[in-house]
């Protein structure tokens, strides 16, 4: 699949500073690290929904038992290809 391009418009000003300030940070553009906070929300909500749907299969009890990993920010990949 190839890539694809998203346009964000109308961003909270102090979001915006929070970007930029985060991507100064790490050495990165803002595209580089807005890339990387969603990649990693997107796994993020991906390995929950995958736990609800077990939840759904074995009942809310069971799920106490289910380790779902936390990707830490240091853990992400420095640039994505």
């Amino acid at each position: 699949m190839g890539t694809r391009t998203l346009t964000v418009r109308s961003l909270p000003e102090d979001t915006y500073a929070g970007l930029k300030k985060a991507a100064a940070a790490r050495n990165r553009s803002m595209e580089a690290e807005a890339r990387l906070i969603l990649v990693d929300a997107v796994a993020r909500a991906s390995r929950w929904s995958d736990a609800a749907v077990l939840a759904d299969l074995s009942g809310p009890e069971e799920l106490a038992d289910i380790e779902t990993p936390y990707v830490r920010s240091s853990d992400r990949p420095k640039e994505l290809p």
